[in-house]
């Protein structure tokens, strides 16, 4: 099977139906996503970032498989791929099966009513041609807000093109988790205060995903274990070199 047969075929995923009169050949889906910016762009990321599941090299739904599985199927193109005709080809089918894994979580995330990780709204917004231009001119005129100094009327006016877009609608309620590439807690701050008037604004503690703190608490229990497992080992090291040099100084 050459590499070109192989890609159409793992995109054949999420789907229980193995194969369907309805469901349009994996082949004519992938085209048509392929060929559409925001589509083409959530299709190669899918590509890279979920390869180690695809592959059966891991068998959980990686953060960066579901990110790009999540902006895959916030598009209309997108859907239809998820849903493709794997014409009873066995590698197709098991690709499916294996990215299982991140079907429950992608469907939650994709709801209207889920509010997302910053993180992940911006990769939905992103995928999308119409709030991805949106979202470069907000990015393009609000630097001074960003910085905290002023919200300019371009940099306002940019906000509320972004805010009408439908696939900017969870970009304006999501929470920073911490895994945004940019500034997330400071922006909302800024924003607030800054474009719209809310001089007091305080973004509270809890302004995150109570999954993600439990994680954030597993992470803290393990490097504290693991500072203590390395003070052990540094005052272990330090009194075998304390009774070395006393045995040379009793030589």
């Amino acid at each position: 099977m050459n590499s070109a047969a192989a890609i159409v075929l793992i995109f054949c995923m999420l789907s229980t139906a193995t194969s369907s009169s309805a469901a349009q050949n994996c082949e004519i889906a992938r085209m048509k996503c392929a060929y559409r910016k925001g589509c083409g762009t959530a299709l190669q990321n899918y590509m890279f970032d979920c390869a180690s599941v695809l592959a059966g090299r891991v068998f959980r739904c990686t953060t960066l498989c579901k990110r790009a599985l999540i902006s895959l199927a916030s598009t209309p193109e997108g859907k239809e791929l998820m849903k493709c005709d794997c014409n009873g080809s066995d590698f197709c089918i098991l690709s499916k099966e294996r990215v299982e894994v991140c079907r429950s979580e992608v469907t939650q995330a994709t709801a209207e009513d889920t509010v997302v990780s910053c993180s992940v709204a911006h990769w939905i917004c992103v995928a999308d041609l119409l709030c991805s231009t949106a979202l470069e001119y907000y990015r393009h005129w609000c630097h001074a807000m960003f910085r905290g100094y002023r919200c300019t009327h371009r940099c306002n006016n940019s906000l509320a093109i972004l805010n009408r877009q439908a696939k900017a609608e969870k970009l304006r309620s999501c929470f920073c988790d911490g895994s945004e590439e940019f500034p997330c807690r400071r922006i909302k701050v800024n924003m607030e205060r800054l474009c719209y008037g809310r001089e007091d604004f305080v973004l509270g503690e809890n302004h995150v995903d109570p999954h993600r703190s439990s994680a954030i608490q597993l992470e803290r229990t393990h490097l504290l274990t693991w500072v203590s497992w390395l003070f052990i080992s540094t005052l272990t090291v330090n009194t075998w070199i304390r009774l070395k040099m006393e045995e040379l100084n009793w030589r």
